[in-house]
C-alpha cells in the first residue's frame, strides 16, 4: 500500500526500489512470514520459523541499503 501511495503522488522511482527491495527479500528465501511458510496461524509460528513483521520489516530496509 505505501508503493501506491507513492506512484500515486508521483514519487515512482522510490515506489519501483521499494518492490525492488520487497522483491529481493522473497526471492532470498531467507526471511518468511508464517503465510509465506504456509503455517496456520498461531501463537508459536514464530517458534516454527517464521519470521516477525519486525525481522521481515529489517530484512526489506536492509535490501533498500
Amino acid at each position: 500500500s505505501a508503493c501506491m501511495m507513492l506512484d500515486h503522488i508521483g514519487e515512482t522511482e522510490k515506489a519501483a526500489r521499494i518492490r525492488k527491495a520487497i522483491e529481493s527479500v522473497i526471492a532470498d528465501g531467507k526471511v518468511r512470514s508464517y503465510d509465506m511458510l504456509k503455517l496456520k496461524g498461531s501463537q508459536d509460528v514464530l517458534d516454527r520459523g517464521a519470521a516477525s513483521t519486525t525481522e521481515m520489516t529489517d530484512a526489506i530496509i536492509s535490501a533498500l541499503n
